[in-house]
């Protein structure tokens, strides 16, 4: 079974026709960088995993980044550019988008006030939202933070909607807003009655934003203070300002065409991560993911009893045994139980998991996006799933 998968999206027709048939250019300046991490160069998976991802690249893929934290210690390696256009090589200090990862810091959040008393779970989320924001919003009277959190509210989803997608196509520069988002879900059909079954959907996760708005003010500088700067991930910006144009921020590609035609993506995929709040907008070192759910799950940022309940997993699909909690997902990888988050976009896509069996923390990268499946997507995965065993070896 794949822990990494690529998420489908069935635009190619659009953007054929919006873009036509000649490449677009969008590359972004970006810096080398020095790594600081204490690596294990010793590691006994080192060699063998270095293959792996040489072997990525080779599939076309620009670039390939992997950190690793288990009783061997850390190791990571990368493979492949972080800037094709410049012949930058990839490194371990580039900073890397997490994409929906940032659901897991969202949830994070959440839990936090839960913490502190300023939010109840089970509460309906119109107790927290004005009526304009949840206006025509099916489900929104009904859904719960809990159902909000493990994608149980049957809101509909936004980025599926034929508006969106042909406006985000024709105008692929422009910034949204979360309002924007959400007028896309108004008036749409529910998936289903709120907690009848669990189907994952972006739009729990923007409205989670707006309830932390409301009950701090400003629920990125909490993030960025109660979570970040906090627990010491210096490596970690969550909507900082300028944050898109760091130069350590990794140039993004993709094959548009699912030809195998690599093309750079940058300046439009930052702008949609740049614009996305709770689901998404989050960018950090490797190591920085790792330590962020080392720390996540041994009870450092929350405590065990709040704990247990983001781990409280709902069945995804009736046939399988895999779950979402709180911002985590559980799938099982050959009968082993990994916990984490995977994210996936325009330009990148990457997966941050720990293997509980025998306690493996990684973040695994890649600077080709994923929402459109590109032409190596079956090697990828292939190879994808002989780093898996690897690291439950």
């Amino acid at each position: 079974m794949n822990s990494l998968k690529f998420r489908i999206v069935v635009v190619t027709i659009l953007f054929f026709n919006f873009f036509g048939c000649s490449k677009s250019e969008m590359d972004l300046s970006h810096n080398s960088c020095e790594t600081a991490e204490n690596i294990n160069l010793n590691h006994p998976n080192g060699e063998v995993l270095q293959e792996k991802l040489n072997r990525i690249v080779g599939l076309g893929v620009p670039g390939v980044v992997l950190v690793l934290k288990d009783a061997d210690g850390v190791w990571g390696s990368t493979s492949g550019l972080s800037k094709i256009e410049t012949n930058t090589p990839m490194e371990l200090c580039h900073l890397q988008f997490g994409q929906s990862i940032a659901k897991t810091y969202m949830a994070t959040a959440i839990l936090m006030l839960y913490e502190a008393d300023k939010i109840d779970l089970d509460e309906k989320i119109s107790n927290y939202l004005p009526a304009s924001i949840l206006n025509n919003i099916a489900n929104a009277n009904e859904a719960t933070v809990r159902m909000l959190l493990n994608h149980t509210s049957g809101i509909a989803e936004y980025n599926d909607k034929p508006a969106y997608v042909t406006y985000l196509l024709q105008h692929p520069l422009h910034e949204f807003t979360t309002a924007d988002y959400l007028d896309f879900v108004r008036g749409a059909s529910p998936k289903f009655t709120p907690g009848e079954k669990q189907s994952y959907t972006n739009t729990n996760y923007e409205l989670l934003a707006l309830i932390a708005d409301q009950i701090t003010g400003d629920h990125k500088q909490f993030i960025r203070n109660e979570i970040l700067a906090s627990q010491g991930f210096n490596n970690t910006f969550y909507h900082n300002q300028g944050f898109m144009n760091y130069p350590e921020l990794a140039n993004t590609y993709w094959d548009r065409y699912s030809n195998g035609e690599i093309e750079n993506c940058s300046e439009m995929h930052r702008i949609n991560v740049g614009s996305l709040v709770g689901d998404d907008g989050i960018i950090a070192t490797p190591m920085d993911y790792i330590l962020f759910l080392e720390q996540l799950l041994t009870n450092q940022i929350l405590s065990e009893e709040t704990m247990k309940q983001m781990l409280d997993f709902v069945q995804t699909e009736a046939d399988s045994p895999d779950g979402y909690g709180l911002g985590l997902s559980q799938e099982f990888i050959n009968g082993h139980e990994q916990i984490g988050h995977t994210g996936g976009g325009i330009g990148a896509g990457c997966i941050l998991g720990h293997y509980t069996e025998n306690d493996t923390y990684f973040f695994l990268a890649i600077n080709l996006g994923v929402s459109i499946t590109p032409k190596i997507a079956d090697p990828f995965e292939d190879i994808a799933d002989e780093i898996y065993d690897i690291l439950l070896e």
